[in-house]
């Protein structure tokens, strides 16, 4: 992740904005806090995606704050994989569907392929559960987004900011963290400059985002429903 401390990123901005009072460090540390967070919700870093065996409940539920970490949503909608049903090996993704074909599924109003094998699941994001059917007790993996930690700003237990400076914040690009914190402390100094940092900032996000992910590693369009359409096998030799 970042090569540089927390403490470090806020010293080298309040130093290039020529503030250095510990009062406005403590306003940084939980400004820095709030950068990171909306980094982390509002775009999808490949850093923040990992996989965690969770467990489906015989009445067919799951509980994702039960995963190692904060669960944030699903990579895709084929994220969810089983593993086993009723301790036999499946290893078959489910389909993640909205609430109301998830509805119309268990109510009958689309044709449902008999077995146990859960199919589909949909999530409700105020409880972080998830609904699947058909319901099965079954052991499956989750490949997810996850939300990194806040580390607390806590005058109290954390006097001096210590604990929190010589922590490393989960973001690769450095740069980018101290020139945010920068462009925040300007507007203490009414600097007239902070217009033309935040436009440096927008350029700098636009590159980095550029280089995130490797070339074609995810689809550039929308993909036909998997409930609906299926690989053909007509004239490939296929039986499958």
């Amino acid at each position: 992740m970042s090569r540089m401390t927390r403490g470090q990123l806020i010293d080298q901005a309040l130093q290039r904005v020529g503030n250095n009072s510990v009062s406005l460090k403590w306003q940084a540390r939980v400004r820095l806090n709030r950068i990171l967070q909306d980094l982390h919700r509002g775009w999808d870093w490949p850093f923040l995606w990992t996989v965690a065996p969770i467990s489906i409940s015989s009445a067919g539920t799951l509980d994702l704050t039960t995963l190692p970490l904060e669960f944030v949503k699903p990579e895709d909608d084929q994220s969810l994989m089983v593993l086993t049903v009723a301790g036999n090996p499946v290893r078959r993704p489910m389909q993640e569907v909205d609430h109301k074909t998830f509805a119309m599924l268990r109510t009958g109003f689309i044709e449902v392929a008999s077995g146990t094998v859960p199919r589909v699941w949909t999530i409700d994001y105020t409880t972080n559960t998830g609904r699947t059917w058909p319901a099965a007790p079954a052991a499956c993996e989750l490949r997810y987004k996850y939300l990194p930690a806040d580390v607390a700003v806590d005058p109290i237990e954390d006097q001096n900011g210590e604990l929190y400076d010589a922590d490393t914040p989960t973001f690769p690009w450095d740069a980018f963290l101290t020139d945010a914190l920068l462009e925040w402390a300007m507007a203490y100094e009414a600097d007239p400059r902070r217009a033309e940092q935040l436009t440096i900032n927008e350029e700098m996000f636009k590159r980095w985002r550029g280089a995130t992910w490797p070339e074609r590693s995810f689809p550039s369009f929308v993909q036909l429903d998997p409930l609906v359409f299926s690989t053909p096998t007509w004239g490939s030799g296929r039986s499958d």
